[in-house]
């Protein structure tokens, strides 16, 4: 499969061969779905609690006689039925991680880079050009190479954070280096652009070299 790569002002200056079996891959939305599914479940902190009878504050007496009164009997003032009582099944804290191996996260993040190849919505630059801190020269690519809209993931193997720093106060905006690049940020941004050496380093990933 070839690509055309082009630089920071949308002009191609050459084409580069990508493998078919990582971007030419069919949609596949079971997979997608679960393992999007399990990266936010595993993003959840689930420290969310109620009180149960047994840690709500109050007396275990009897709030008044059991005859006589009109009302119904009570034995505590505690029950999830009085008012400051606790809370009936609610939620407690609990793990929400979901275990997933190591070719299915493959296979999923595979198949959201074919997806892009096939919507064209995957861009391949030589060299994003960033040598300082600019937003600006960032909403400037984004705006030759994504028709104007910030919604676009950007990765690039670099070892200053120009990028990084130049991209996270636009909106929409997300940037990530290759090592970090997995399917449900893939499908949560419109376009992805990628570095030539980004391209080599998700390749190297693939192969077990990272």
């Amino acid at each position: 499969m070839k690509l055309d790569v082009v630089n920071i002002k949308g002009q191609t200056v050459r084409t580069i061969e990508l493998p078919e079996d990582i971007y030419g891959l069919e949609m596949n939305e079971a997979v997608l779905h679960s393992v999007v599914k399990a990266y936010q479940a595993n993003r959840r902190q689930g420290t969310h609690a109620t009180k149960t009878r047994s840690l709500v504050s109050g007396s275990g007496k009897k709030p008044f006689r059991q005859k006589g009164t009109g009302g119904a009997r009570q034995g505590s003032t505690r029950g999830p039925h009085m008012p400051g009582g606790a809370v009936a099944h609610g939620p407690q804290p609990r793990d929400y991680r979901q275990a997933l191996n190591k070719q299915v996260k493959q296979l999923a993040l595979k198949v959201a880079l074919s997806d892009k190849i096939r919507h064209k919505k995957l861009i391949v630059v030589d060299d994003f050009a960033i040598s300082k801190y600019s937003t600006k020269a960032v909403l400037s690519i984004l705006s030759t190479l994504n028709n104007g809209s910030n919604k676009a993931l950007l990765s690039d193997e670099r070892k200053d954070d120009f990028l990084f720093k130049s991209a996270r106060n636009l909106y929409g905006a997300g940037v990530l280096a290759p090592t970090e690049i997995n399917a449900e940020n893939v499908l949560r941004h419109e376009a992805l652009i990628l570095s030539e050496t980004a391209v080599r380093a998700l390749q190297q990933r693939f192969e077990g070299k990272e």
